[in-house]
């Protein structure tokens, strides 16, 4: 809340405010006369939530004085740290950084803040790479909405003899060298696997690196409700722990066995989301499944609603613009939908038969998941995938195969260059996959687009589904006005 009302109101000078309001409602609910009764009881809660909130405003005030960009729009002299891989455009190159030095006049308002600079395409900007210093004249202007919101405060283009390439050693970085390392990787999996199209793929499931996708390849997942496949994600990490686990099975079940094979397993865990780039959806996936491990250390069942909202809490405190992020939200929500819902339809059907067993587990996960996405989904894409259940059942089980095989062959890559049978098993399945893929784009009906609504109608659509939820969990026709009131404001709204 605080970060939502900073955002679109500005109201950072009151913080004060709400601090001393939120410490002394908490200072009374510890009043003897007070904190015996049970109706006082919302005074610590109340200022709790105040002290929070306050918190909020500021976190996000600080991310906002870090993307603003008020400097003259002149040409002035700039050193920038490469802090992601160039990017090539159909004619610049795109160079993300971060500014750690400038002009003496300026460089109070500039230090640390980070811009994209657009460079022609010519050898030398082709042999940047990551965590490399550029010194080079520009005129960086403030930053689009969208970019502001990927924390860049400026951005321009920069002449072929306006920059040089500065030659000096790099300050350490965890994210750069995490990235270095990426590069590394994918350097390895661009030889085990060389056709485009496959290693594209390969690059996007094992670390989340999209840059080599085919915009047409991009827009089937999408079509079919696969793009979660594209995006490393709990998906991906709960395969990862489950591969883990199961090499550390023979450590056993008990409590010594549960500690070292958890101890193991962490570190690896969050060395694999480092490589994937620690997107918003990866923080969250690496978040929850160390809060469920440390849980599974000491028997605890961890994966709850409060498991979801420490590691969300924790994640908008460092990174408060994650709150707007796309991924964030649908991660979330997919995640939250899921706790929810999926217990319930589960239970609707059972069998004994591991097969169908594990089909079923698969739909209803999905089924739990698509309803907490949809109306983002069509808030922001605009479509609904009708095909998402066969998509998971054909699609899933070879993601888990893959993503096995990947990190075999990657090992492997160490002891011997050339594992040629592993390596053809791996092209043949990634071909499959795409294939498969290609196949269900090209199905009729295989989605519903065009599909447009607003802000307002995506936050009525949530208290539909939550309302609906709730009447068929607690049988009570209560829950069912708020439905009715919401369709009635919304036929009078279009009507008018």
């Amino acid at each position: 809340c605080g970060i939502l009302f900073q955002a679109y109101g500005d109201i950072f000078s009151f913080c004060i405010y709400f601090c001393l309001v939120g410490l002394t409602l908490i200072l009374l609910s510890y009043h003897p006369k007070i904190a015996l009764r049970y109706k006082w009881n919302f005074l610590f809660g109340t200022g709790f939530f105040l002290l929070l909130f306050t918190v909020g405003v500021f976190a996000q005030q600080q991310t906002e004085a870090k993307q603003e960009w008020d400097i003259p729009s002149d040409i002035h002299l700039y050193e920038g740290l490469l802090i992601d891989e160039p990017l090539p455009k159909p004619k610049t190159i795109q160079c993300k950084l971060k500014i750690i030095n400038s002009e003496e006049e300026i460089i109070d308002q500039v230090f640390n803040k980070k811009a994209i600079i657009y460079l022609p395409q010519n050898e030398a900007s082709h042999e940047l790479n990551l965590g490399d210093k550029l010194l080079f004249y520009g005129k960086l202007e403030e930053s689009p909405p969208f970019l502001k919101k990927q924390s860049f405060a400026s951005s321009g283009f920069v002449n072929q003899e306006d920059w040089i390439k500065k030659d000096s050693e790099s300050a350490f970085s965890i994210s750069i060298k995490a990235l270095q390392i990426r590069r590394f990787f994918l350097n390895k999996l661009q030889k085990i696997i060389p056709d485009k199209n496959n290693y594209s793929l390969a690059a996007a499931l094992m670390f989340g690196y999209k840059y080599d996708l085919d915009k047409d390849l991009r827009q089937s997942f999408a079509n079919i409700g696969a793009g979660h496949i594209l995006a490393v994600s709990g998906l991906h990490f709960s395969i990862v722990f489950g591969m883990f686990y199961f090499f550390l099975s023979f450590l056993g079940n008990s409590f010594r066995g549960r500690i070292i094979k958890n101890t193991i397993i962490l570190p690896l865990i969050w060395g694999f989301a480092f490589l994937t780039g620690l997107s918003p959806s990866v923080i969250r996936a690496a978040s929850m499944i160390s809060i469920w491990s440390i849980g599974n250390m000491f028997f605890y069942r961890g994966f709850t609603l409060n498991t979801i909202a420490v590691s969300a809490f924790f994640m908008l405190l460092l990174q408060p613009e994650y709150l707007f992020d796309v991924g964030f939200q649908l991660s979330f929500s997919a995640v939250i939908s899921i706790v929810l819902f999926n217990s319930y339809i589960q239970k609707l059907y059972e069998t004994k038969n591991r097969i169908i067993n594990y089909a079923w587990n698969l739909t209803s996960v999905s089924f739990s998941a698509q309803i907490g996405v949809l109306p983002l989904s069509l808030y922001y894409f605009n479509q609904i995938p009708i095909v998402f259940l066969i998509t998971n059942w054909l699609l899933i089980p070879l993601v888990t195969i893959l993503l096995f095989l990947l990190i075999f062959c990657l090992l492997l890559s160490y002891l011997w260059s050339n594992v040629f049978f592993i390596n053809v098993i791996l092209n043949k399945i990634l071909s499959f996959f795409l294939s498969i893929v290609s196949f269900l784009d090209h199905l009729p009906y295989r989605s519903i687009d065009n599909i447009q609504i607003t802000i307002l109608e995506t936050g009525l659509s949530y208290i539909v589904i939550a309302c609906i939820i709730f009447f068929f969990l607690k049988k009570r026709i209560l829950y069912l006005y708020p439905v009715i009131i919401i369709v009635m404001f919304l036929l009078i709204y279009y009507l008018c």
